[in-house]
């Protein structure tokens, strides 16, 4: 038997949830330690030992109704959570790739996985599995567990000079890769405006040098020592807000009616990191005319003015996964990015669990559990 932390849905609790937002308790939310049967490898899967996974803002938005019910479709529950893995292999310390495709689910490629997109895979709800990627699928268990099961084809093995703390970021610094590889490093722009100090905004500042865009990067975080992270790791110039700026930069602002504001001018491209729907709506001004937003941040429903995008030819692409490439690439550059390690705050036992979620929704550092 292992331990693991189990969620289990309910739409009463959503609903609360939903309803009281962050003053929902901890202890009420549907997550519980259960004790479970260590996974059975499926036929081209290995067992791994976990240990570190990561609490993503995903993870969070599950947990407090915040999820798009639209997306209910594509995960299953009830499920062990976990999609930030870094585990053992025989005593080899490896990163996991949370996907299960067409692939892993004994399918014949669909179109996506056939030209290597196999973060668009067509058939997450078909197959050996239930719907769902680990971490949100309710037949493997995810990282929030003692041990879990990955496909071969998965499992990374880690350089033997990357620091725990360092590798567990694999996952998301894949998502960044993966999202600035797509929207902005086939034609760079002038200059960048990152918005939000977590773990996904800064990680894109050193993503971005890594990659080698040698122009401004301008950041957007409210906290100190959030704002030192982000001139540490290659942003050029910070501010508490994207107001502030664009008024640095000495955009110009115009004032409509109700208060509301316009603007001209604006930064070549913004990478939308905090999921805040407010943050997205700054943004859709903050960049210029003809510029693209990389959305990296996952906000759900909300009442949206897309004037923006029609009046001014902004472009907006959205970006939550990645391909195989993008992972791999992330995992190579593991050794390089020294300095990341330090996004990673408090480690938590499976049994601290409310410790653990509190301490991620006060925001800052990563949290972890060390299982």
């Amino acid at each position: 038997m292992m331990r693991a932390l189990n969620f289990t849905p309910s739409i009463p609790r959503y609903v609360f949830a939903k309803l009281l937002d962050g003053r929902y308790p901890v202890r009420s939310l549907p997550l519980h330690l259960v004790h479970l049967p260590e996974p059975t490898p499926p036929r081209g899967f290995e067992r791994l030992k976990v240990r570190l996974a990561g609490v993503c803002g995903s993870d969070l938005a599950l947990l407090y109704g915040k999820s798009s019910p639209a997306l209910a479709p594509f995960y299953s529950f009830p499920a062990v959570l976990g999609h930030e893995i870094l585990a053992e292999l025989g005593g080899v310390r490896v990163v996991v790739n949370p996907l299960l495709t067409c692939h892993e689910r004994g399918l014949p490629d669909c179109p996506a996985c056939a030209k290597g997109d196999d973060h668009r895979c067509q058939n997450l709800t078909e197959g050996n599995f239930r719907p769902g990627i680990l971490g949100y699928c309710s037949d493997l268990p995810g990282g929030w567990s003692e041990r879990l099961v990955a496909h071969r084809e998965r499992i990374f093995p880690v350089a033997e000079s990357v620091p725990d703390e360092r590798a567990v970021l694999t996952e998301p610094l894949a998502v960044v890769v993966h999202g600035v590889q797509q929207a902005l490093a086939k034609d760079w722009p002038d200059e960048i405006l990152v918005v939000g100090g977590g773990t996904i905004g800064l990680l894109s500042v050193a993503v971005l040098r890594a990659l080698g865009f040698e122009g401004p990067i301008h950041a957007v975080v409210r906290r100190d020592h959030a704002a030192q992270r982000a001139r540490a790791l290659g942003a050029n110039v910070t501010y508490p807000s994207v107001r502030e700026a664009q008024k640095a930069q000495k955009y110009v602002s115009y004032r409509g009616l109700l208060g509301k504001r316009a603007w001209r001018g604006g930064f070549g491209a913004v990478i939308e990191a905090s999921g805040n729907p407010a943050a997205l709506q700054d943004s859709s001004w903050a960049v210029a005319e003809g510029g693209r937003i990389l959305l990296l941040g996952s906000p759900g429903g909300a009442l949206h003015d897309f004037s923006p995008y029609w009046f001014r030819e902004v472009r907006l692409l959205g970006s939550h996964a990645y391909n195989w490439d993008a992972f791999a690439t992330a995992v190579k550059l593991l050794p390089e990015l020294e300095g990341i390690e330090a996004l990673v705050g408090q480690q938590f036992g499976l049994e601290s669990w409310p410790e653990a979620i509190r301490a991620a929704k006060r925001g800052g550092a990563k949290v972890v559990f060390k299982p």
